[in-house]
């Protein structure tokens, strides 16, 4: 006999969602419950510590135990790490603060739980992930047996990464800008066939002054919309996955040494970045181009911003539509009365040929009457 898995329920995965269920049901859902969020994610991060959620699917694959309704739940672990830092950092208009305090608990569970060491083995830009203690010769690991944490080093972290703030509170400068940076002897005006692959508005070259002459800086500067911010981002990951990104720079900068890169032996290497608080404060070259064409800004705040603009747009619009509709209305009022003087002159038209004929017949007949006698 054949079965309709389609239609089985995992009565594991059903008395979840009932228990999940259960307890959203007693917040409102209208309720802003932000403020919270730290209790809910150390609240979530103990009941996963203490085993009471299941994550590892029979077939190998990961669940989210915070989504029990969600059709799919056969993750990767990229995957699943991707879901669960995707809503932990999502707006607040988007999703509740429950919510994305649970999945920042499951990301950061997954991360440093041991008994997740060998799946993330081999998974880049997994920061603060675990990594499994070798063994030695003779079967036991090093030290305590305990697994060490191993902060990923291969990438450059943002900001926010270094300290902890999630990216809805992180402060970019916006509109969206990358900062682009090169040792001594690179020409600026090379910068943008660095980065012409990316979609950008312009890349600004920044000639600096005889105190920054170690350095050349320029701007790649996107638009202000969210597919803006994607591409700075898009930029940003380039760099880093190629180990040029600003903590590579920093560490240039600083004389501990220059990470190997992109490019050949004798070419200047370009590492960038996408501008934040950090560089917009700076007193270089750069930070002064973008105090004086940008702003700083959170997620929260772009957003507000964008809402703002959609709101005056609706008004403008409205205000167009009921102008158009006084116009209409008034050409309306104008085509009655040309059809109701347009109805009297045919009216008069009708009437006068009436008469015109009765008179003719009238002549007609009298003629017809002398015409006899």
């Amino acid at each position: 006999m054949d079965l309709d898995l389609d239609d089985y329920v995992d009565p594991y995965e059903e008395a979840e969602a009932e228990a999940a269920a259960a307890e959203d049901g007693s917040d409102d859902p209208d309720e802003d419950d932000s403020d919270a969020e730290s209790d809910y994610e150390e609240e979530s991060f103990g009941l996963l510590k203490s085993g009471k959620h299941r994550v590892r699917n029979p077939d190998g694959t990961f669940r989210c135990p915070f989504c029990p309704g969600k059709k799919k739940q056969g993750y990767k672990i990229k995957d699943l790490l991707q879901h669960a830092d995707g809503i932990g950092v999502s707006s607040k208009h988007r999703r509740h603060g429950r919510e994305r305090a649970n999945h920042r608990a499951f990301a950061r569970f997954v991360r440093t739980e041991p008994s997740f060491a060998e799946d993330l083995v081999g998974i880049t830009g997994i920061q603060g992930a675990i990594k499994p203690t070798p063994a030695n010769r003779d079967g036991s690991t090093n030290g305590d047996g305990k697994a060490k944490a191993n902060v990923d080093t291969a990438g450059s972290s943002s900001v926010a990464a270094k300290v902890g703030l999630p990216r809805e509170v992180e402060r970019f400068s916006w509109p969206w800008a990358c900062v682009l940076a090169a040792g001594a002897g690179f020409n600026t005006e090379d910068f943008a066939g660095r980065v012409a692959m990316f979609s950008s508005v312009e890349v600004v070259p920044l000639f600096v002054d005889e105190v920054e002459v170690a350095e050349t800086f320029a701007v790649v500067r996107f638009t202000n919309d969210w597919s803006g911010f994607s591409d700075a981002l898009t930029l940003e990951n380039h760099f880093s996955i190629n180990k040029l990104g600003k903590k590579e720079f920093e560490m240039r900068d600083n004389g501990i040494g220059s990470v190997e890169g992109d490019g050949g032996e004798g070419e200047v290497k370009v590492y960038g970045w996408v501008a934040r608080a950090e560089d917009y404060d700076s007193p270089s070259v750069v930070g002064r181009f973008l105090r004086k064409h940008t702003v700083l800004k959170t997620i929260d705040e772009v957003s507000k911003t964008e809402l703002e603009k959609s709101g005056e747009m609706v008004a403008i619009l409205a205000s167009k539509i009921e102008e158009k509709n006084r116009h209409l209305q008034d050409l309306e009022t104008k085509k009655n009365a040309t059809e109701l003087s347009i109805s009297r002159l045919e009216e008069d038209n009708r009437k006068l040929h009436e008469a015109y004929n009765e008179g003719l017949v009238k002549m007609l007949c009298g003629f017809s009457k002398r015409m006899k006698t």
